[in-house]
């Protein structure tokens, strides 16, 4: 067994210039001038105080306010469904949201950071506005990427190792409501032995079991881990996957109904206009929805000329489907565009806490926001970090390299170690003899005389060879010191493969119980606590977390 004496963390931050992250996202960290016309609000802190001291509410608040507290009623530890309703209702109470699909086993650590960075915000924000904001991870139970939320991912001794459910149909179902079953208890126990036994593995197990107790949907077990760690902390829950919910809300999707052809339209013109510059993180559809079918499942609303299809072989006028949206607005369901809008209608939402993907897809989205006559909030980075184990932090230290270097590729890596350890010149020397070699050709033709251009060719091909020939003994040279230092590559691969797994950053590759079975249940609260201990300011740069 192993066990962890707690201490103060070791934090260094990064700029995310230095690692493999889009430059959409690092000009949009950064506030360049490039992005101000897709965004409402800058990315400052100030500018984000301003967003919710100047929020102002909309539509029915008390009637959403009912809608989220009972949605939490399988999570609230601290308050009742009651005390909830009636402080989401207040005038002076604004959310701010993270969110992400329902990872089984809670996914990698990116979902902690988001948690954790809209709670550090609620808290600076309450302090800092004179209102109450609350934290909110928007639980996404109308996905249907079972595929991708279906695999926990734990650092082995060499490589990552991944454990997935099969399941063979589940694609057709929204993820969220799709249960812990008797197929679920392989996987189980192949995930807890992939843990190491620590002093904690009992308590993670014990804590994962409560959630994913047989019979809960993967929402409800997403959601009771998550509360059962972060609710002390003033975090709630909110969804849309709930016929109350949907009635709701059926005015924003009336408006993607009836607005179908101009939504489209100013996605394409706004999509274009920052494809100049950037990628297009989302491509675009000709609606924002999905039908739920009895046979099929989540079926693509196809429109065109005011007739609504899908693949199923559904068919109807817009008024025909206007009546449907009447009558059963559970069957209608939000593609990427359409809920953060679902997600506003619903809450008093001043802020959503995102990823560089979804920072992307939000700078299509201003546009849409205005057709809908609903202003866009701010949208902050959250929380990015990558947690360095005592036995990393001592590679980290030995070896001459920078946390950032470890994201180029491990081959490279090795090859620079090799060349700069073994001999520091040892690529200068085979430079040096290749040119060499190539001045030598070109003294030689001058000397003899050699003026047939066919001749110069057939020349230069000779001195091209022997290039090969020494850039070969040169790999030979160094496969040779690879032997040589094979322990100390060896470790390289180590740090490599827990920092940047698969080549990404760690915080999207390892899932979190695995450091909570490591360092603590109380692991997060320590981070939440080192946070609080900053001045107040958005996630601007990345974390380096060393135990």
């Amino acid at each position: 067994m192993t066990s962890t004496k707690k201490k103060k963390l070791d934090i260094e931050s990064l700029d995310f210039r230095n690692l493999p992250l889009s430059k959409l996202f690092c000009d949009y960290i950064g506030n360049s001038d490039t992005l101000s016309g897709f965004y409402a609000h800058q990315h400052t802190y100030d500018a984000l105080k301003q967003a919710v001291e100047s929020f102002k509410g909309h539509g029915d608040l008390k009637e959403a306010a009912r809608i989220v507290a009972e949605f939490n009623k399988p999570f609230l530890q601290e308050q009742t469904v009651d005390e909830l309703a009636t402080l989401l209702a207040h005038e002076d109470t604004v959310t701010i949201t993270t969110g992400q699909q329902l990872s089984i086993f809670g996914g990698p650590l990116y979902t902690v950071f988001k948690t954790i960075s809209a709670i550090h915000l609620a808290r600076s924000l309450t302090r800092d506005t004179g209102k109450k904001v609350i934290p909110v991870f928007w639980l996404a139970d109308e996905d249907h990427d079972f595929d991708e939320i279906a695999v926990v991912s734990v650092p082995g001794r060499d490589a990552v190792r991944q454990i997935t459910l099969p399941c063979e149909t589940c694609a057709r179902h929204a993820a969220g409501t799709i249960r812990v079953d008797d197929a679920f208890e392989k996987f189980r126990s192949d995930v807890y032995e992939s843990l190491q036994p620590t002093d904690f593995h009992s308590q993670v197990t014990a804590l994962l079991d409560e959630a994913y107790a047989p019979g809960r949907s993967y929402r409800e077990a997403f959601g009771v881990l998550l509360s059962r760690l972060f609710s002390r902390h003033g975090l709630i829950f909110a969804g849309s996957n709930e016929p109350v919910a949907k009635k709701h809300v059926s005015g924003c999707i009336r408006k993607a109904v009836v607005k179908a052809d101009e939504i489209r339209d100013a996605l394409v013109r706004q999509s274009e206009q920052l494809g100049d510059r950037y990628h297009q993180q989302v491509q675009i559809a000709d609606s924002l929805l999905f039908w739920h079918d009895d046979e099929h499942g989540r079926v693509r609303l196809k429109h065109e000329n005011g007739i609504w299809q899908t693949d199923s072989g559904l068919s109807l006028s817009t008024d025909e489907l206007l009546e449907q949206l009447e009558r059963q607005p559970e069957r209608f369901s939000p593609n990427v565009f359409l809920r953060p809008l679902i997600q506003d209608s619903l809450l008093p939402n001043a802020a959503y806490i995102g990823g560089p993907a979804e920072i992307a897809y939000y700078g299509q989205m201003k546009p849409v926001y205005e057709l809908f006559g609903m202003e866009m909030p701010l949208i902050s980075a959250r929380l990015s970090a990558t947690l360095a184990e005592p036995s990393v932090q001592r590679i980290l230290d030995e070896l001459p390299f920078e946390f950032a270097d470890y994201c180029k590729r491990l081959e490279d890596l090795e090859q620079h170690y090799l060349r700069t350890h073994g001999n520091p010149e040892l690529d200068g020397h085979f430079e040096t003899w290749t040119s060499r070699v190539d001045a030598l050709t070109s003294e030689m033709i001058d000397q003899i005389g050699i003026d047939e251009p066919g001749l110069q060719k057939h020349a230069r091909a000779i001195t091209r060879e022997y290039a090969k020939s020494i850039d070969k003994l040169r790999k030979k040279v160094v496969n040779g010191l690879r032997q040589k230092e094979e322990v100390q590559v060896n470790r390289l691969r180590k740090a490599k493969h827990a920092l940047f797994p698969h080549d990404r950053l760690q915080e999207r590759e390892i899932s979190f119980i695995y450091y909570m079975n490591k360092f603590g249940m109380d692991l997060w609260d320590r981070l939440l606590a080192e946070l609080e201990e900053e001045e107040p300011k958005l996630f601007d740069r990345h974390l380096v977390i060393r135990f």
